[in-house]
């Protein structure tokens, strides 16, 4: 052979010896067949000029990966890589499927599938506000079995992760994002794969680890990816982007892909020889991935070099058929799904709701009082309103003007429980709906239990900033001061935050951009003050839009407020002033007397009961996996 990787190791010493060390222990011939495919095609339905053609992505893919061994997907964008690793391990969507997949020897099962294998997405979607330790500990009470791991045995086994990821110096420091100082890159990584083998899976995918990191973090994954396979005997399929020459060498074979066709399959010690056994002999100095990837990419500066390229790519996906259907290439095997029995794991218990309900809110409830920005706004918008709307209408009369104060100060009451509560809670379920869609993935927890937990983390919340604001107004503007009236309003603004509460849960679950969900709820919330009573008479409103009361919160409580405010009030009416002499008057002029006070209160509470089921309903569906299996 031509060993490019004896003369790096000779120009590099006896470091390089080391670190190549892991890809040096052969995989035994005779390890467990793990993942086995053949004959993978994956079409999809696309238009061109007008017309709908199908478009074929993956050619005729296969292959098998056995116990300990570390494959990579190497290909340049749009060689297919992602799709097949998606094919491989049950995520992808759309279009059509075809070929057959092999679990240990038999057809796979979804859920079982699901827990047995690991998968780390290309981007790190995890609580930043959480620390390693407590990222890899929650990850363990949700998805390691209660039944077959105590409290002891879960903390070590995250002990173990760590110290395989070599992450003991950023056990206490927090993930972190953009806006939140955290671990490095590198670390962040290894803390997204080290989640996933707490598990202990049999197969782990990973979608471009190295992507975003400097070379030597790079080389650091890698190793300890491959160094973990051969300890804990599971196999590995890693998609990379062009690897240096060490990373190449620390993989035991590689896929080579181009335009969803295979170049080539096998072991990476033997594929520059392949190469140059077919006539495209690698350079001594050059990196044997870059060089491959040069020879699958297709030349698009000009139409002679396009064609040419195409031409290479023909012949070198021609002579790997060639090569591997001559019976030198092991991998090649035809299987046939047909007959196989579907693999089911003998015991697959999962953790019961209430645990993953529990463990859920703790982990809510930490996230919500770290997040420092959130839970100062939440406090310093109700103390400031409080105090601006309370002096604006600074201690109210029984006069003719104070009529429209008080349906003024109620009717804000009003508002300040839908704006201010719908939109800030919006943007942090998007991002916890994100991070629950990747964590279902892996059937780590039920729907329902993060549901919950939600309502039961953002309610509170709502409510208890959100009470000194309605202290606050109430005293200072004076409403009436009697304590049956004063908690009948606060039952009231409660009902009112628990419907936005849901409604926020309901619009974050049915549309699934952030952005497009910053329009709908704004516009909703602005249809809902518009109709709530105070500025049209609902007797007065077209009969094409009348219909929104009934589905309206704002009505409802603007209704309660008024008639619990309103009712036994006379006013002192000055000589020819136009003005309600009675509370009863002014609850008939403006219609707010239909239902009475706990009537308008239990109106509320249903529409919120309606909003939270129709929430997880369309949270169900749109999280709800449609992959393709064979």
């Amino acid at each position: 052979m031509s060993s490019y990787f004896d003369e790096e190791a000779m120009t590099e010493g006896s470091n390089t010896q080391a670190r190549q060390s892991p890809n040096q222990s052969a995989i035994a011939s005779d390890a467990e067949v793990i993942l086995k495919w053949d004959n993978l095609v994956y079409e999809v339905k696309t238009k061109v000029d007008k017309q709908q053609t199908v478009r074929r992505i993956l050619h005729g893919i296969s292959g098998e990966v056995r116990a300990g061994e570390a494959i990579a997907l190497i290909g340049s964008s749009g060689a297919g890589k992602t799709t097949l690793l998606n094919a491989l391990s049950g995520r992808i969507v759309g279009g059509e499927l075809s070929g057959n997949i092999l679990f240990r020897g038999a057809k796979r099962n979804p859920g079982s599938f699901k827990r047995l294998t690991a998968y780390v997405q290309q981007d790190d979607l995890m609580h930043p506000l959480l620390t390693v330790q407590e990222t890899l500990s929650y990850a363990s009470k949700l998805r390691l079995p209660n039944n077959q791991y105590t409290p002891a045995d879960k903390a070590e086994r995250v002990n173990t992760v760590i110290r395989q990821l070599r992450l003991e110096a950023a056990r206490n420091t927090r993930i972190g994002d953009a806006a939140t100082r955290g671990v490095s890159g590198g670390e962040r990584k290894r803390v997204s794969i080290g989640t996933e083998l707490l598990t202990d899976p049999k197969l782990l995918f990973l979608d471009e680890p190295t992507s975003g990191l400097d070379s030597n973090s790079s080389e650091m994954v890698v190793e300890l990816v491959k160094k973990i396979s051969v300890e804990q005997n599971t196999a590995t399929i890693m998609t990379i982007h062009q690897p240096n020459a060490r990373i190449f060498s620390i993989f035991d074979k590689v896929i080579l892909l181009s335009q969803g066709r295979l170049v080539y399959f096998g072991p990476t010690s033997s594929s520059i020889d392949y190469f140059a056994s077919i006539g495209y002999q690698c350079p001594m100095h050059e990196n044997p991935a870059d060089y491959f990837v040069d020879l699958m990419t297709l030349d698009y500066r000009s139409d002679e070099a396009l064609a040419k390229s195409k031409e290479q790519v023909n012949t070198l996906v021609e002579r790997f058929a060639e090569y591997s259907g001559s019976g030198t290439n092991s991998e090649k095997q035809s299987i046939n799904g047909n007959g196989f029995a579907i693999y089911e794991e003998p015991d697959m218990p999962r953790n019961n709701w209430f645990h993953e309900y529990s463990t859920l809110a703790r982990r809510d409830w930490i996230n919500a009082l770290r997040n420092i920005p959130f839970m100062a706004g939440q406090g310093t918008q109700a103390v400031f309103m409080a105090l601006l709307i309370g002096f604006m209408f600074f201690y109210l009369k029984h006069d003719a003007l104070s009529i429209n104060n008080r349906l003024g100060v109620l009717f804000i009451i009003c508002v300040n429980a839908t704006f201010p509560v719908v939109m800030p809670m919006l943007t942090l379920y998007y991002k916890e709906r994100d991070i629950m869609v990747r964590e279902r993935s892996s059937a780590t927890y039920r729907v329902t239990s993060f549901y919950v937990s939600k309502l039961t983390t953002f309610i509170p919340i709502a409510l208890i900033a959100n009470t000194v604001f309605f202290i606050g107004v109430y005293f200072i503007s004076h409403l009436t001061f009697s304590a049956g009236k004063f908690f009948i309003g606060l039952a009231t603004f409660y009902s009112l935050i628990t419907v936005s509460v849901s409604f926020l849960l309901m619009v974050g679950s049915a549309v699934k951009s952030i952005e497009f969900g910053f329009v709908v709820a704004p516009i909703v919330l602005t249809i809902q003050i518009l109709f709530g009573g105070l500025f049209a008479n609902p007797h007065t409103i077209t009969p094409v839009l009348r219909w929104i009361r009934w589905v309206n919160p704002v009505q409802y409580a603007f209704s309660s407020f008024s008639q619990n405010e309103f009712r036994g009030m006379e006013f002192i009416c000055a000589a020819g002033e136009q003005c309600y002499n009675t509370g009863a008057q002014v609850i008939d002029a403006y219609s707010v007397g239909r239902f009475t006070v706990w009537q308008n209160i239990l109106l509320l509470l249903m529409l919120a009961f309606v909003d939270i089921i129709v929430g997880y309903s369309l949270l169900r569906w749109t999280a709800k996996p449609r992959s393709i299996w064979l």
